[in-house]
C-alpha cells in the first residue's frame, strides 16, 4: 500500500491557487525533499497531509486513511516540526516541558506523564543529544538546539510519517549537516518515513533523497540528478540565471 498519495489535489485560499493538479505516490519508508521558492505550497502541502486545509478538489490518502475523514487517527500517526519562526519564544516553558507537550497534547485532562512517558521522553532527549538542555527554557537555546527539541516533541509520539517545515532555516551549515544526519538514522533505524520541506537540498543531497520541485504545481520527482535540470528549474523558479556552467535559481516570486 502506498504511504501517501495525492491524486488532483487543488487548493485555493479565496481566490488565490495554492496547489494546483499535484499528483504523486509514495512507498514506506521514504525521505523526500520538497523544494521550491517562496510562496510555492510547500507548507500548504504538509497541512493538507495533516488535514489542516480543506481542498477544493482531489484525494489524499495517508497510510489508506483519509486526513479529512480521519483526522484523529492521521494525526497519532504523523508529527509535524513547524518551522521556528512560527514558535512562541515568550511562553517561559523549560525544554522538557516542551517535549511533554508532545504526548500531553493529545490527552484528556488531567494531562499526567507516567513512567513510560519519561522513559520515552529520556530515549529521545539521549537519541537527540539533548539530555543536558532539559532545564533550560527555549529562547536559552541555539538555533540547532531549538530545531532538535522541536523535533524531540514530534517524535515522542512515534509516528510513521514525519513532516519538516524549513527545519534549515537559520541554521549553520554544521547544524544543519546533523539535523539531516538525524533524519536519515530515523528513516533507517526507526524505519520513518520523512518529508522535508525546504529551500535548500545540500544538507541531505548525499542521502540520495526523493525530490520533488514544486511551485503550486510539481514539474519534476526523482532523484536529484534527473529532478534538478536547468528545464525543470525554470518551470518551477521564476527567475533563472546561467553563469558559464552555473544556473542560479531566484527565490523572488509573484
Amino acid at each position: 500500500m502506498d504511504t501517501l498519495s495525492f491524486e488532483h489535489v487543488f487548493v485555493y485560499y479565496d481566490s488565490s491557487p495554492a496547489l494546483l493538479d499535484v499528483n504523486f505516490r509514495l512507498t514506506h519508508p521514504f525521505l523526500v525533499v520538497l523544494i521550491g521558492p517562496n510562496g510555492a505550497g510547500k507548507t500548504t502541502l504538509l497541512k493538507v497531509i495533516l488535514g489542516l486545509v480543506k481542498l477544493k478538489r482531489g484525494k489524499v490518502s495517508v497510510f489508506g486513511l483519509n486526513p479529512f475523514i480521519n483526522s484523529y487517527e492521521v494525526r497519532r500517526i504523523v508529527g509535524y516540526v513547524p518551522q521556528l519562526i512560527h514558535v512562541d519564544e515568550n511562553v517561559p516553558l523549560r525544554v522538557k516541558e516542551i517535549i511533554a507537550m508532545g504526548l500531553l497534547s493529545r490527552r484528556r485532562p488531567p494531562r499526567i506523564l507516567f513512567k513510560r512517558d519519561k522513559e520515552k521522553i529520556g530515549e529521545y532527549l539521549e537519541l537527540l543529544e539533548i539530555k543536558d538542555l532539559v532545564d533550560k527554557t527555549f529562547r536559552e537555546l541555539s538555533g540547532g538546539e531549538k530545531q532538535k527539541v522541536l523535533i524531540a516533541r514530534a517524535l515522542v509520539r512515534r509516528p510513521r510519517l514525519l513532516l519538516l517545515d524549513e527545519p534549515f532555516s537559520m541554521l549553520d551549515f554544521e547544524s544543519k549537516s546533523e539535523i539531516a544526519d538525524l533524519m536519515i538514522k530515523l528513516m533507517k533505524d526507526f524505519k520513518m518515513s520523512i518529508i522535508i520541506a525546504s529551500h535548500e537540498l545540500s544538507p541531505c543531497i548525499q542521502y540520495d533523497p526523493t525530490v520533488i520541485l514544486l511551485n503550486k504545481r510539481i514539474y519534476a520527482i526523482g532523484k536529484a540528478e534527473k529532478v534538478l535540470t536547468e528545464t525543470n528549474l525554470r518551470k518551477t523558479y521564476p527567475g533563472i540565471t546561467r553563469l558559464k556552467e552555473l544556473v542560479i535559481a531566484s527565490e523572488d516570486h509573484v
